[in-house]
């Protein structure tokens, strides 16, 4: 897809191609690479640089139950990969999110949660249930100004927003921190649907996101 113009971090790229990133936050990294051929690019040269490291690595003792410890963590998010020929221009038709719905965006089932946004969670670990979601922002609308106790990250698959790092639009991803204020406003004429993935609670800044948080769970 051309005219993505926001993408992840290095360091959050680098920890999806060693499988650092729990499973909510790999779907979305996942589906935007499924859409960027440069992140897809990226991640690709990350993983034979870290085969390459591994390769060159002393070799070392293991312990008799190491095999069966590596087993034990190994979750959902290490399975995750990125598609090598796209199956549609539709993001959500793309793996892995794909997987992780019923039907198209148009069937999804929305929970209101505030005016003009809607929400719907989808099933994937991470810090705590439920980080993984779809939001729905009605064209116009504003969310509460907002930082981060950890990582945001927000895939755009449909419509387009801006706020005070840039607009973003299909494919676009914001990858944000702690060190990040914003107050996002869906603009155009077609709501702003985003694939979130948080790695902690997000610190609203107005008495109305405040009030709003525990309903709408980010």
């Amino acid at each position: 897809m051309s005219d993505i113009n926001h993408h992840p971090r290095f360091e959050t790229l680098a920890d999806f191609a060693a499988g650092r990133l729990d499973e909510a936050r790999a779907v979305v990294i996942a589906t935007h690479a499924a859409l960027c051929s440069r992140c897809a690019g990226a991640i690709s040269d990350l993983e034979t640089i870290g085969g390459a490291m591994l390769s060159s690595a002393p070799v070392v003792d293991m312990s008799t139950d190491a095999l069966e410890r590596v087993l034990a963590k190994a979750g959902d998010a290490a399975n995750i990969v990125i598609p090598e020929k796209p199956v549609s221009d539709m993001p959500e038709n793309r793996p892995p999110l794909a997987e992780y719905l019923t039907g198209p965006l148009d069937d999804v089932s929305w929970k209101p949660v505030a005016p003009g946004v809607s929400q719907s969670v989808l099933e994937a670990e991470g810090y705590r249930k439920g980080v993984l979601r779809l939001l729905k922002i009605q064209a116009g609308t504003r969310m509460p100004k907002h930082s981060h106790k950890g990582e945001e990250l927000t895939l755009i698959l449909r419509g387009a927003y801006t706020d005070n790092v840039g607009k973003f639009q299909v494919g676009d991803l914001a990858d944000l921190d702690g060190d990040h204020l914003h107050e996002p406003e869906a603009i155009g004429d077609e709501p702003c649907i985003c694939l979130i993935a948080t790695s902690a609670p997000l610190e609203f800044k107005t008495m109305i996101g405040k009030i709003a948080q525990p309903f709408v769970g980010l």
